[in-house]
């Protein structure tokens, strides 16, 4: 019985737009995102699973807003805790007046804040992104807090400095049945293979 209470407990931090650019350029079909957060627990005891998200902000309200809110929802159902900011666009002109817009949206500090929350709390992290500037934030939990960190992304788009610090790396296209092939629209409900 004591056993059961010491069930490894998993916390899973999804970098949104990371996953959304590797599914973008290296995969086919809709991923499944309750599929990917069971993967990312098996048969541990998940502790929270946060979803990072950044949404373009539209001018017009009935533009866009519903399928992002949609896409928000359907994660709250697969259990996940989404946390989201606006992407920012910023646009310069330089000396020969030419426009240049940039945009900046990401979680990797906000992300780093929440592991370092939760460390006192969880054995493990699944860590979905392939980006290297977790490196120093993952050699920290490890060494520091005793926290086994895993990641989960796509292998051609991860930083091998990433890969050599996790504890375990999972290749999105090693996971079985992630990605559904588009079919014909459904009457009910949408699946949203893109963050807006």
């Amino acid at each position: 019985m004591q056993r059961e209470e010491q069930a490894e407990r998993v916390a899973v931090f999804v970098d949104g737009a990371n996953l959304y650019h590797s599914i973008k350029n290296y995969y086919k079909g809709v991923l499944d995102y309750g599929r990917l957060l069971s993967a990312a627990v098996g048969e541990r005891r998940l502790l929270r699973a946060t979803f990072y998200i950044v949404e373009k902000q539209e001018t017009d309200e009935a533009q866009g807003t519903p399928s992002a809110r949609s896409f928000v929802y359907n994660l709250n159902k697969f259990g996940y805790k989404v946390r989201s900011k606006p992407l920012i666009v910023h646009e310069t002109l330089n000396a020969e007046g030419e426009r240049t817009v940039s945009h900046k949206g990401d979680w990797d500090i906000g992300i780093v804040v929440d592991m370092m929350r939760l460390a006192d709390h969880a054995d493990t992290y699944v860590l979905v992104s392939g980006d290297g500037d977790y490196v120093e934030a993952v050699e920290y939990l490890q060494s520091e807090k005793g926290i086994r960190v895993e990641v989960i992304s796509a292998a051609q788009c991860t930083s091998q400095a990433l890969l050599d610090v996790c504890d375990q790396h999972t290749d999105l296209a090693d996971i079985p049945d992630l990605f559904r092939r588009p079919g014909p629209p459904k009457a009910v409900g949408h699946q949203h293979s893109a963050i807006s």
